[in-house]
């Protein structure tokens, strides 16, 4: 699937490819109709081609630039190892301690989640948030509950991939979903609050784009002196508790992907629901 533009990179010694569009390559390739999704929207580090992973390469999507149908994609070179482009769970929150957390608010107030047979991502989000869980772990004293916003769209904005590479790629008319979005009082100042949520049954991983992309997409219409904070929230559901693991995180110097570090680690476990 990649080998040709693995081996375009190796020969040009690029750290990160230019972009260009999928349907093309593979046509270029000849490898029938292959789903994109499939191949360049990447969510975790299992879910990275085996020829990429073999060779030291991620795969970002990159939208469709104004005269272009189709979606493009650009690959990056890992430089000090995968964290450069993955927030790994086993990395971040294996051996922290997990605190039972015991919900500030009533017992009618969060009845409503549960009633659910199952909670998705999103009424996992507005668990936490409405339980006080993840105020909590962010350290915000808002007093009223918090509502967060949610959406899908397309949007336009450039990044560097790499710290230490000058390529900045555009991402052009991509779909960006935002799990979560919502405003939270810190140490005396607003603050806003970007959460990336996952669900499974064990620690996994995070494409640090499926982060970064819902930033960007938002940062140009934020009030300059309101700081963005990038959440990532991996929850585990253990017997009859869930396990909220919170990773709330930052840029390493330039606001590049392989930047984007873990600044604060917080895991709680949430019982009856």
């Amino acid at each position: 699937m990649f080998s040709q533009a693995i081996q375009e990179m190796e020969q040009s010694g690029q750290l990160v490819s230019e972009p260009r569009s999928f349907k093309v390559y593979i046509e270029q390739q000849g490898l029938g109709n292959k789903r994109t999704a499939d191949y360049i929207s990447v969510q975790s580090y299992a879910g990275l081609h085996p020829e990429l992973k073999e060779a030291g390469y991620t795969v970002l999507r990159l939208g469709a630039p104004q005269g272009s149908k189709h979606t493009h994609f650009a690959l990056a070179k890992v430089q000090n190892g995968w964290s450069d482009f993955f927030l790994i769970d086993e990395e971040i929150f294996s051996g922290q301690p997990v605190e039972t957390f015991v919900p500030s608010e009533s017992a009618q107030d969060l009845l409503a989640f549960q009633l659910l047979p199952n909670l998705t991502e999103t009424s996992l989000v507005n668990l936490a948030l409405a339980s006080g869980l993840l105020p909590k772990a962010l350290g915000i004293t808002t007093k009223t509950q918090t509502i967060p916003a949610t959406g899908q769209s397309t949007f336009s904005f450039d990044f560097k991939p790499l710290h230490n590479s000058p390529t900045v790629l555009g991402h052009q008319n991509g779909q960006v979903e935002i799990d979560a979005l919502f405003v939270g009082q810190r140490d005396g100042k607003k603050c806003l609050f970007v959460v990336e949520a996952k669900s499974g049954k064990k620690l996994d991983s995070l494409a640090k784009q499926k982060l970064l992309y819902p930033v960007l997409a938002i940062k140009q219409s934020v009030p300059i002196d309101m700081p963005v904070i990038p959440v990532y929230l991996r929850t585990i559901r253990k017997g009859d508790a869930i396990e909220f693991n919170i990773a709330e995180c930052d840029f390493h110097g330039e606001e590049a992907l392989s930047n984007m570090m873990v600044k604060q680690v917080k895991c709680y476990s949430l019982y009856g629901f």
